[in-house]
C-alpha cells in the first residue's frame, strides 16, 4: 500500500537558472547569459532612436516658413500648436527605428514633451520603448532629439509659380439696379464661417460680384454646395484646358464653376406676367417676403378668403424655367414713409380676426386665425390680414390729406399711429406696359405695405429725453459745411479707385482681413446697414445661418476623419491630457 501512494505523487519540476556572467543574478538561461540590466547597460537604445535616414546624424522634421505647417507626409502639412499630441504623432513618425523592419523590434509605451527654447529649433521628446535584444525583452526610458528644418509646402509654392489656382467659383447677380443687396445674405455668412474662408486663395471683384479662387475643384465644389444652401442660385460648371504633356499623358485644367443669384431681393415688388404657368400668383402684383434656398413671396393684394393662396414659394429651377415672365417693378430702395390711420382684422370666415373688441378678444381670434392656417414652409401661420388705411407721412396732420386703402398681411403687427414703409402706386407711372401683364381681374392697389418702422436706439433715447425734432435738425443744420466736405472727398475717392475700394469693403465684410479698422464708419453702406437690420428683425435667418456654419463645420471634420489613410487631412483622435499621448502613437502604429 506504502508504494502505491507514493507512485501517484505528483512530481513537481523546477526551471534551471543559471547566474548572471556580470553580475551573478540567478537568471533564466538566454542566448546572452545575461540579466535584463545588464543586458541594458551594454545596449544602447538611444543612439538607435536618434539615427536619422540615409545615416544622419538626427531625425529631421520640416516645416513650411510662410505657412508654419509641419510635413507629416511628402504631400501634406498640417498646422499643430507647439507641444501639441499632433505634433508629438509627427515627431514619432519621423523617426527611423520606430517604422520599416524595426517596427517590430522596437515598442513605445509612453511618450511625452521636454520643454527646449521656441527658437532653437529643436524637439525632445522622451520615450519609453520596449526592445527585443537578442530575444530577452528589454525597457528603458531614453530622450530623442529632432532637428527643424525648413522646407515649402507644396500648397505655398504653387503661389509663386503661374498656376496658383486651378478652380474658379463665379457669384454674380444681375439686377436691372445694379444693386448689391442680394449678396449681403452671403457676405455675411462668410464673415461669421471661418472654416470655409480658409480654402480661399484670392477674390476679385467684379461689376456683378465676386470671384474666388481654390486651389482645387473639391474645396470650390464644397464652397458652391454651401452658397446654394444660403441663397437661391442656379450652378453651372465649365473646363478650360490650359497645358498638354503627350510624353507623361498629363493635362493641366482650370475649372469654373458659376454661381448666378436669383435677382430678387427680400422687400422687392415684382411682376410676374400671366404667362407664367407654374405659379399660382401669375398675372399679379407679387412681394418678396424673404430668399432662402427658395424665394418666398405673397401677393401684393392679398385675397380675403384664403390667405395661403396668396403665398408662393419659388426655386431657382423654376424661376430660370419662366425668367422673362419676372420683372422687379420697385425695389427697396422706392419705399416710402406711411403713417397708419386706421387697422381693421379680417372676418374670422375669410381667415382673419374680426375686427373691433378688447385686446383679449382679438388675442383668441389670431389663434383661431393660426390653427386654420398652417402652411408647410411658408410662414403663414405669423401673418394675419387686415384692412388698413394710411397716409403719406409727409401730409400726416393735414386735412386734406388723401387716405390710401390696402388689404396687408401685417395686421398682426400694425397699430393705429405706427409708421411703415411701402410702395406708393398711386403715384407710381413706371417703364413701359407693366399692367399688361397682370391679369384683368386683378386691381392694383394704391398702396403695398412692406414692412414696419421700428424706431432705432437714439430716436428712443432722445424722446425719452424730451429732445424735439426741431433741436435736431438745428443741430444738423450747424454742420452742413464740414459733412458736404467729407462727402466730396469720399467721391473722389471712389471714383480714382472704385474697383479697389469695393473689393476692400467686401472682403473686410466677409472677414478676410484682420484689420477691423478698414472700410470703417467713414466707408457706411445703405445696403450693409438695411441687411444688418433686417438681421436683427429676423432671428430666423440668423439662427438658420448659424445652423449653416455648424453643419458645415461637421462635414468638413469628417471629411478630415475620412482623409487620415491617404495623408490628406490631421490627425482627428489627439487629445489634451496624458492619456491622449499613448493613443496618438497607436494611431501612428495602426498606419504603419
Amino acid at each position: 500500500m506504502a508504494l502505491s501512494n507514493n507512485a501517484h505523487t505528483p512530481t513537481t519540476l523546477q526551471a534551471v537558472k543559471i547566474p548572471c556572467c556580470l553580475c551573478g543574478t540567478m537568471i533564466l538561461p538566454n542566448n546572452a547569459n545575461q540579466c535584463g540590466t545588464c543586458l541594458a547597460q551594454d545596449f544602447d537604445l538611444k543612439s538607435e532612436l536618434e539615427r536619422g535616414p540615409s545615416g544622419a546624424l538626427h531625425p529631421t522634421i520640416y516645416q513650411c516658413r510662410k505657412c508654419r505647417r509641419y510635413q507629416k507626409t511628402p504631400t501634406y502639412y498640417e498646422a499643430c500648436e507647439p507641444e501639441s499630441p499632433e505634433l508629438l504623432a509627427i515627431c514619432l513618425k519621423h523617426i527611423p527605428a520606430l517604422h520599416g523592419s524595426n517596427s517590430s523590434k522596437y515598442k513605445v509605451k509612453e511618450a511625452s514633451w521636454i520643454w527646449t527654447e521656441p527658437h532653437s529649433m529643436r524637439f525632445k521628446v522622451k520615450l519609453t520603448v520596449q526592445a527585443l535584444v537578442q530575444n530577452v525583452l528589454v525597457q528603458q526610458r531614453v530622450a530623442v532629439e529632432l532637428h527643424c528644418g525648413w522646407q515649402q509646402c507644396p500648397d505655398c509654392n504653387r503661389e509663386f509659380t503661374n498656376r496658383t489656382w486651378t478652380a474658379q467659383v463665379q457669384l454674380r447677380q444681375r439686377r436691372q439696379d445694379h444693386g448689391h443687396k442680394g449678396l449681403m445674405t452671403l457676405e455675411q455668412a462668410l464673415r461669421n464661417n471661418a472654416s470655409i474662408r480658409k480654402h480661399v486663395l484670392s477674390i476679385d471683384a467684379s461689376r456683378e460680384g465676386l470671384d474666388f479662387y481654390f486651389l482645387n475643384l473639391p474645396q470650390a465644389q464644397m464652397f458652391s454646395n454651401y452658397l446654394r444652401k444660403i441663397a437661391p442660385m442656379k450652378v453651372s460648371s465649365s473646363l478650360k484646358l490650359v497645358s498638354t504633356d503627350s510624353h507623361s499623358n498629363t493635362a493641366h485644367r482650370k475649372h469654373t464653376i458659376t454661381c448666378e443669384l436669383v435677382p430678387l431681393c427680400v422687400q422687392d415688388l415684382v411682376v410676374i406676367s400671366k404667362s407664367c404657368k407654374n405659379n399660382k400668383l401669375a398675372g399679379r402684383l407679387a412681394l418678396i417676403l424673404k430668399v432662402k434656398s427658395v424665394v418666398h413671396a405673397i401677393s401684393a393684394s392679398p385675397v380675403r378668403q384664403n390667405l395661403e393662396q396668396s403665398m408662393v414659394e419659388v426655386s431657382p429651377d423654376a424661376y430660370y424655367k419662366y425668367e422673362k415672365s419676372y420683372r422687379v417693378l420697385q425695389a427697396s430702395n422706392r419705399l416710402t414713409r406711411f403713417t397708419v390711420m386706421d387697422v381693421e382684422l379680417c372676418d374670422e370666415e375669410y381667415g382673419g380676426g374680426g375686427g373691433g373688441g378688447d385686446e383679449q378678444q382679438q388675442q383668441q381670434q389670431q389663434q383661431q386665425q393660426h390653427q386654420l392656417y398652417k402652411g408647410p414652409n411658408s410662414g403663414i401661420e405669423k401673418y394675419a390680414l387686415a384692412d388698413v388705411q394710411v397716409v403719406r407721412e409727409s401730409e400726416y396732420g393735414d386735412m386734406n390729406a388723401e387716405v390710401l386703402c390696402c388689404v396687408t398681411h401685417l395686421g398682426h403687427l400694425l397699430q393705429p399711429g405706427d409708421v411703415v414703409l411701402g410702395y406708393d402706386l398711386a403715384t407710381f407711372v413706371g417703364d413701359g406696359d407693366w399692367d399688361a401683364e397682370l391679369n384683368n381681374s386683378f386691381v392694383v392697389p394704391d398702396v403695398v405695405l412692406v414692412k414696419k418702422v421700428t424706431p432705432k436706439k437714439g430716436e428712443l433715447d432722445a424722446i425719452a429725453t424730451g429732445t424735439t425734432s426741431g433741436s435736431v435738425s438745428n443741430k444738423e443744420t450747424l454742420e452742413p459745411k464740414h459733412k458736404l466736405s467729407k462727402k466730396k472727398q469720399r467721391r473722389r475717392r471712389r471714383k480714382e479707385n472704385r474697383k479697389m475700394k469695393e473689393l476692400e469693403e467686401r472682403v473686410e465684410r466677409m472677414g478676410f482681413l484682420d484689420d477691423e479698422n478698414v472700410g470703417g464708419e467713414e466707408n457706411g453702406d445703405e445696403e450693409e446697414e438695411e441687411f444688418d437690420q433686417d438681421l436683427e428683425e429676423d432671428p430666423e435667418m440668423a439662427a438658420e445661418l448659424q445652423a449653416l456654419e455648424q453643419d458645415f463645420a461637421n462635414l468638413e471634420a469628417q471629411q478630415g476623419q475620412g482623409g487620415d489613410d491617404n495623408g490628406n487631412d490631421g490627425n482627428g483622435n489627439g487629445n489634451d491630457d496624458g492619456k491622449g499621448v499613448q493613443a496618438q502613437h497607436e494611431v501612428v502604429e495602426e498606419a504603419r
